[in-house]
């Protein structure tokens, strides 16, 4: 579709249909076994709305996703498809080293070819969008998220980063086996205090820009469909209602065109941190600094409504989240074909097939690192004395050659 004619339908649609579309739901609202990785806060919406929805996360398999993707087109008088989007990480069946592992490759090429299969791996099983590169720097080794990072390095973060796009991507997303993939999470959520989750971020200026900057810009300009706002505060204010850091930067500084997605609840998160006295005011705050996409909070389906009818925000601002979202699905090819690549024989024939299986070897080879061992591996003299020190010294997975260690006195 030409970009003319996705402005003519959305001026053919409610407020209410366009309000949906920048609201993603979990797939329960469709099927029973949907995956889920947060918090169900959300309340009961009308049949109407639900046939409006804009994207769904969570559910996988070509058959099902088919299926819902139908039964959806069915009911849906402006014949929009569904957005369908997954943690695909480090692999969708054929599971491929963590992300920090392969940093440790050096080898931007096969990591580039493993989001490459991963990308066929998920699209055939009907996927659209993965949330995947993560590229935030990290540098403290308490924080949680380490491993689905590449390191510590900027320029490394970026290089491997830009490689998954590529390999995702491709040339075009309707290409066949080219998935979207969403750059996160924006911005430094790899630097908390303390490296506790969700805490605060507090950093000069000079040191955001030089260091942990430097790879979105690098993924952004690879072309990245789309971007996640991150959890924590960036200058004490969350990034999810961040004016200056989405609209500010991410928009004007660095050109993003795509598509700014919240990540699980955070546009009702900026009550908890304490900037937003409600969720009404919270949704107004992330339409105001750019989000497109309310991840799970309600905060946007139940509110922007009625901040439009205040005049608290204008209608441009909603049409050009909704333009957004439509220009991504229509750079996948969903217009023509809502389906896209999801083929339920292929899916059998190609996930988890040899050759995936072969890659996921060479790539583990090529992650592997071994440290110089100076002749303390292995413990085969049972004659030495070796002190054990720490809070998990009886704890059974701790062997010793021919010994368990739980309950074992350590001379």
């Amino acid at each position: 579709m030409r970009k003319e004619d996705l402005i003519q339908l959305i001026s053919n649609m409610t407020i209410e249909e366009k309000i949906a579309q920048l609201y993603q739901v979990v797939g329960s609202f469709f099927e029973e076994d949907a995956v889920i990785t947060g918090n169900i806060g959300y309340t009961d919406y009308s049949n109407n709305y639900i046939n409006n929805i804009g994207s769904i996360l969570g559910s996988i398999g070509a058959e099902k996703l088919i299926n819902i993707q139908r039964e959806y087109l069915i009911k849906n008088r402006n014949n929009i498809p569904l957005l369908f989007m997954a943690d695909i990480i480090h692999g969708y069946r054929t599971i491929f080293p963590i992300p920090l592992a392969q940093g440790c490759t050096f080898y931007p090429d096969l990591v580039e070819e493993i989001a490459s299969v991963a990308a066929k791996e998920s699209t055939v099983a009907g996927l659209h969008v993965t949330f995947s590169p993560m590229v935030d720097l990290v540098r403290d080794a308490r924080w949680g998220r380490v491993m689905e990072s590449t390191g510590e390095d900027p320029y490394l973060n970026g290089v491997m980063g830009a490689a998954m796009v590529t390999g995702y991507q491709g040339k075009r997303l309707s290409d066949i086996g080219k998935l979207a993939c969403c750059v996160k999470h924006f911005a430094a959520y790899g630097a908390p205090i303390a490296g506790r989750e969700y805490n605060e971020v507090d950093m000069s200026e000079r040191t955001f820009r030089e260091q942990y900057l430097r790879a979105y810009v690098d993924l952004i300009n690879a072309g990245s469909a789309l971007v996640m706002t991150s959890f924590n505060t960036y200058d004490r204010i969350p990034a999810s209602g961040n004016k200056k850091l989405m609209q500010g930067i991410l928009r004007e500084e660095l050109n993003f065109e795509g598509v700014l997605i919240s990540d699980w609840g955070a546009i009702g998160q900026l009550k908890e941190h304490g900037v937003a006295e409600n969720e009404q005011e919270a949704a107004y705050m992330a339409i105001k600094a750019g989000v497109d996409i309310d991840m799970m909070s309600n905060c946007y389906p139940n509110y922007l409504k009625k901040l439009l009818d205040d005049g608290k925000i204008t209608l441009d601002e909603i049409n050009r989240s909704v333009l957004r979202i439509l220009e991504l699905k229509n750079k996948l090819g969903l217009f023509e074909n809502p389906f896209k690549d999801a083929d339920i024989e292929e899916e059998k024939r190609f996930v988890l097939c040899n050759n995936n299986r072969l890659l996921a070897r060479k790539a583990a080879a090529e992650s592997f690192v071994l440290l110089k061992n100076n002749g303390v591996l292995p413990l085969i003299d049972k004659q030495q004395k070796i002190a054990f020190i720490g809070p998990y010294i009886d704890e059974k997975k701790f062997i010793v050659p021919g010994q368990f260690l739980h309950n074992r006195k350590i001379p």
